[in-house]
């Protein structure tokens, strides 16, 4: 396994693209889940799969440095051009596929095939005493999964949102409810992103509510999302929406950014707002905490649309893309 950085093309030239020229027959086709590998559209008929166009929408190819950026803007531009020569292409939503079109107006669009992507989450609970405060389930939370540390995930948001929804909440700080944030990427302050976030906290003096949990295991992910009473995600940009799904799927209501792939996805079943407008966002975090009868025929809807998105229908229409291309 080599990690993708930027000694991607010497692996591939080197290691890949010579034992693909190995093993491949007469009928072979190569189908490339993520195109950072390369493409070996000189050698075989290539499927590939474009899962958003977020680097090029807002520059953001390396955070490590402005020289970093620059040489994965590069790489990043060498490769993805060669997918006008790709035979079909997979895109995980029609935002991502408008997205892709909007680059390469060229690449035909008869040859463009859209398959949302599967969600797996096992609809069973587990304890979280050792993850949670004792008092979570009488003072209850809003939770944040699913996000990461650079700025289209807009994790600033969130936590703006919330100090917004304490302010219009008015109790006092041992009474109000927590906001959850799970996931390791979170831990990590020597990142300045993460740093941010937890100044954030810290100058408003909440470190009592805002949870930064860390890494969970799998099985805690289900329990994690069904006990809160909303879950928040407010990213300005994504090809698809895994994290909201598996909220869908554990029947929280979804307070979601008004992006076009969210809009596209979840339109009827998410609780929309304009995730750069905090005041809106804590108005609408309150408004959930408050009246969660409200949202209850949105949250079943929701519970009904995730189960559509399944593994083994990703997997029958990737085989149909094979086809046509044999």
């Amino acid at each position: 396994y080599q990690i993708n950085d930027f000694k991607n093309d010497l692996w591939y030239y080197t290691k890949v693209l010579p034992k693909i020229k190995e093993i491949k027959k007469e009928n072979s086709i190569y189908f490339c889940p993520y195109f950072w590998r390369n493409l070996p559209v000189n050698t075989l008929p290539t499927v590939l799969f474009v899962h958003d166009m977020n680097l090029a929408m807002f520059n953001m190819y390396s955070q490590k440095s402005i020289f970093h950026n620059l040489i994965r803007k590069i790489q990043y531009w060498m490769t993805m051009d060669k997918s006008l020569k790709t035979e079909h292409i997979i895109c995980n939503s029609e935002t991502t596929k408008q997205d892709y079109l909007r680059y390469y107006p060229k690449y035909p669009e008869q040859n463009i095939t859209v398959s949302y992507l599967g969600v797996d989450l096992e609809e069973k609970e587990v304890s979280l005493d050792d993850v949670l405060p004792k008092d979570y389930k009488q003072r209850g939370y809003v939770i944040y999964m699913g996000g990461g540390i650079n700025k289209t995930k807009n994790s600033k948001g969130v936590i703006l949102g919330y100090i917004e929804f304490l302010k219009l909440l008015g109790k006092e700080k041992n009474q109000c409810p927590y906001l959850v944030i799970s996931g390791g990427k979170f831990e990590n302050e020597q990142l300045k992103e993460v740093e941010e976030l937890h100044n954030i906290v810290r100058e408003h003096n909440l470190e009592d509510l805002v949870l930064f949990t860390g890494f969970y295991e799998d099985e805690q992910k289900y329990s994690l999302l069904k006990n809160a009473f909303a879950f928040i995600h407010l990213s300005l940009y994504e090809g698809f929406g895994f994290a909201p799904i598996e909220a869908l799927r554990a029947k929280v209501p979804a307070i979601l950014h008004k992006s076009p792939v969210y809009e596209e996805l979840f339109s009827e079943v998410g609780i929309m707002v304009d995730g750069d407008n905090h005041k809106e966002v804590g108005e609408k975090i309150l408004d959930v905490y408050s009246n969660s009868e409200k949202y209850e025929s949105r949250v079943e809807k929701g519970y009904e649309l995730s189960k559509k998105y399944t593994w083994d229908k990703v997997a029958e229409r990737t085989y149909e893309v094979f086809k046509k291309v044999l």
